[in-house]
């Protein structure tokens, strides 16, 4: 990630100047049945000045509903969930309406506001224009009490309270026709306390921290995942051998011709055999669709899961492409494998090892060594929006411009899936 500072240049001069950067990223809000709910957007300035300065909140919330929601939407018109977005206090009393359609976003109301009658005007507005209130951070003050009759979810911190507290406070707010949604849910434990507690939307890690068994068996259907990937990615993997294999799977081979004939690829003409897609794709290209439908093969796997790691490895790929990095294919293999465990329900040490992966793959995933790891940690810092751990900030501008096409990227793809 060393010596990028012209190429970010180079790709800041494709945008106007007088618009400031935007890091953007956005944590999936999933049901009691792990479905994707919705999407909360996390922004904030990056200013590669002399400070990184923090933009204004209304600023900052004005500029990712003009511009990279509008994008955002755009991209995922087949996957469209409302967005969950922070609105200031400014913004939500002024006399001028949010240039947004009302079943597009939840207007997230912080808890830093003033709950006035001003507010709760505001509020009363918004909602018979058909918009959805959230009521973020709860803080279960008595002075908010007025605001719970207007909200459609009430948002709670898990990890701030115990809970036994946490139960007891639910019990008035169920009193309320409001949703509750869990945030920070951090692991599968504490998901399935959720569940129990009576909340019906869920955000956090805990979808990409699940249950780990801790030993070597591995169901048989996900065993037969873990055999096919290790073949694919022996060294002395060979196209005709893997062709051959493929077509024997007749659900695989469905899903990798649908994909190559998708209007993704843009061909000419159809691809009607296995052999054929392996000639057309090349090696390396076979084997991340192999890797990736047969992750999506499981059944009980949350579909949002495959796409964050989906987004994880292009992402990785793009910012080796603009480095100059000469093994992208790697970079992507490390992003998407970086959540194998996640997928398999099984120890991330162990799955690695057990396949023929290289060294420096291995590496980066389970360490984060090298200039491969470097950028894998980077990006799961970034998708997890800790960009205060990341202190380069022309790092934070390329990750930016790659994650957001990843977005783009993957929603054109997972169509055909």
């Amino acid at each position: 990630m060393r010596e990028l500072d012209e190429r970010v240049a180079a790709m800041k001069s494709e945008h106007s100047s007088s618009a400031p950067d935007i890091l953007l990223a956005r944590q999936p809000i999933f049901d009691r049945n792990m479905t994707l709910f919705g999407y909360e957007l996390l922004y904030r300035q990056n200013d590669t000045a002399e400070q990184a300065n923090f933009l204004c909140g209304d600023q900052a919330t004005s500029l990712v509903l003009l511009n990279n929601y509008a994008s955002l939407s755009q991209a995922t018109e087949h996957h469209r969930v409302p967005a969950f977005i922070n609105i200031t206090e400014n913004l939500i009393k002024a006399p001028e309406i949010l240039p947004v359609k009302p079943e597009q976003v939840v207007l997230e109301v912080l808890e830093n506001v003033t709950p006035d009658d001003k507010l709760v005007d505001a509020l009363k507005r918004y909602k018979e224009l058909g918009f959805k209130i959230a009521l973020d951070d709860y803080p279960f003050t008595q002075e908010f009490e007025r605001l719970l009759e207007h909200a459609d979810y009430i948002k709670v911190d898990v990890l701030n309270y115990d809970m036994q507290v946490i139960q007891q406070k639910l019990d008035h707010l169920k009193n309320f026709d409001a949703q509750l949604l869990a945030e920070k849910v951090e692991d599968h434990n504490a998901y399935i306390d959720c569940l129990q507690l009576g909340f019906h939307l869920f955000q956090g890690y805990f979808f990409e921290r699940p249950q780990i068994v801790r030993g070597k068996q591995i169901p048989t259907s996900k065993q037969q995942v873990m055999d096919l990937l290790a073949e694919v990615y022996s060294e002395t993997a060979e196209p005709d051998k893997i062709a051959e294999k493929v077509s024997r799977d007749a659900q695989l081979s469905y899903r990798l011709l649908r994909i190559i004939n998708s209007a993704a690829y843009g061909l000419s003409r159809k691809i009607l055999s296995i052999k054929d897609a392996v000639v057309f794709l090349g090696l390396a290209e076979l084997k991340r669709w192999i890797a990736l439908l047969s992750f999506s093969a499981n059944d009980d796997t949350p579909p949002e899961l495959l796409r964050t790691l989906l987004i994880r490895g292009r992402s990785c790929e793009l910012i080796a492409e603009y480095t100059q990095v000469a093994n992208k294919d790697a970079y992507f293999t490390a992003g998407l494998f970086s959540g194998i465990d996640s997928l398999l329900n099984v120890d991330l040490s162990y799955l690695i090892n057990e396949l023929p992966l290289d060294t420096g793959i291995k590496q980066a995933i389970l360490q984060y060594q090298g200039a491969m790891g470097e950028t894998l940690r980077a990006v799961i810092q970034f998708e997890h929006a800790q960009w205060d751990l990341m202190s380069n900030e022309v790092e934070l501008e390329l990750i930016n411009q790659c994650y957001f096409q990843a977005i783009q990227w993957c929603d054109e793809l997972t169509a055909s899936i």
